[in-house]
């Protein structure tokens, strides 16, 4: 029995396409944007810590974001980086979240460490966004928060976190991003709050003190809040994300942080579909229309 040279270049065109249409399905990088970033020394020299914010900006709730950084030389040399994700999981459509990364400044190939005095500039690249039907728990709400001074000195956001439904979910945290007088994102922190606290009707208290605290104290001047919590059903109403609250009290003394904006066009993940569905249904039928002239051309020649 003889192959039909037409049919195996369709089964190949189709298996072309679907290597090429499942990365555009499922990861849509193209739909985060990253709003703001800054850097700095934790007091430790053999890393600089990289604290960003990124916004989905698509049509569908994005499971987790995934992004790498690198920091660049003034001749445009890659000095270091690495990958980091989001704290936040299931963003819903313009929410916002932070990542918090820790680049080593160890140079593999000749076992100094970085300067970070030749660092020119970072660059931050979203490679991993993908869309899921899943949600969170959305009867959680922040019923009030504020700055405050705890005992020590230290600079703190303490506020109530409300559960309005009937569950009682766990691993419930607060999360707060932590911005400069310019806007960009410069540190963060969260609290996870006790599972008995949280029952239905309830409301926990919170106590947030920014990562790294003495290399970025100085810096802030406002804050959002996101909640983190349990993954539910997707039939919950969409949280909207908060608007940053100006702090009463702090200050930055320090000189603007490099800030990065981007630019996306979110695609439906049901034009994907439809699309790849069409080109299938076109080469199915264009195969069984040769197929069947050719055997039609047979038996008249016979």
């Amino acid at each position: 029995m003889k192959k039909n040279p037409i049919l195996a270049v369709a089964v190949a065109v189709i298996i072309a396409l679907s290597i090429i249409l499942i990365p555009n399905v499922f990861s849509q990088p193209e739909n985060v944007q990253v709003l703001s970033y800054s850097w700095y020394n934790p007091q430790n020299n053999e890393y600089l810590a990289v604290v960003a914010e990124v916004q989905n900006i698509g049509p569908n709730i994005i499971d987790y974001v995934r992004a790498t950084g690198t920091f660049y030389a003034s001749d445009g040399t890659p000095i270091a980086g690495d990958t980091a994700r989001t704290i936040r999981t299931q963003i819903l459509p313009q929410q916002k979240a932070p990542i918090y990364m820790l680049v080593p400044l160890y140079n593999s190939s000749t076992g100094d460490i970085w300067d970070p005095q030749s660092i020119a500039n970072l660059t931050i690249v979203v490679d991993l966004a993908n869309p899921t039907d899943s949600r969170q728990y959305q009867d959680l709400e922040i019923s009030s928060h504020t700055l405050s001074t705890d005992a020590n000195g230290y600079v703190e956001v303490t506020g109530f976190v409300r559960n309005t439904g009937t569950q009682s979910p766990s691993q419930v945290s607060v999360i707060a991003t932590f911005y400069n007088s310019t806007g960009s994102a410069v540190a963060l922190g969260y609290y996870d709050v006790p599972p008995s606290s949280i029952t239905p009707g309830s409301t926990a208290q919170f106590t947030i003190y920014p990562f790294d605290y003495e290399a970025v104290v100085n810096k802030i001047a406002s804050y959002s809040l996101l909640i983190q919590a349990p993954v539910i059903s997707s039939s919950a109403t969409p949280t909207p994300t908060p608007t940053p609250t100006p702090l009463p009290s702090a200050s930055s003394s320090s000189s603007p942080t490099p800030t990065e904006t981007g630019n996306g066009t979110g695609i439906p993940e049901t034009y994907v579909y439809a699309a790849a569905a069409v080109i299938v249904i076109v080469i199915v039928i264009g195969i069984l229309a040769l197929v069947r002239r050719k055997r039609v051309g047979g038996r008249a020649a016979q």
